[in-house]
């Protein structure tokens, strides 16, 4: 997982992935996403407005898709579904078209 300044972080539980979160509270132009990226090529990408982007970035076949979530939590849970590489539970997020 990638935090606020870019540094990277392997395999963060819940509580770093929180942690992690929080820092967007100081997002800024330079600096606006956390990004969790899994080794299939799908990263994840979390904006300060609970706005998710879900891209694969290995491949150009498939559109980035978007979505904003409800929640936190329902951030946090996408988030730890492509830790774990349950890539089928992210898929199943109602994305927008």
């Amino acid at each position: 997982m990638n935090n606020i300044m870019g540094e990277s972080i392997d395999e963060p539980d819940e509580s770093r992935i929180r942690r992690i979160l929080s820092e967007l509270q100081n997002a800024d132009d330079e600096h606006p996403d956390v990004s969790l990226n899994h080794e299939s090529g799908w990263s994840l990408s979390v904006y300060p407005d609970r706005a998710v982007l879900w891209e694969n970035v290995e491949s150009s076949d498939m559109p980035p898709r978007e979505a904003v979530l409800d929640s936190w939590d329902e951030v946090v849970t996408l988030l730890l579904e492509l830790s774990q590489g349950n890539i089928s539970a992210v898929e199943s997020t109602n994305w927008a078209s």
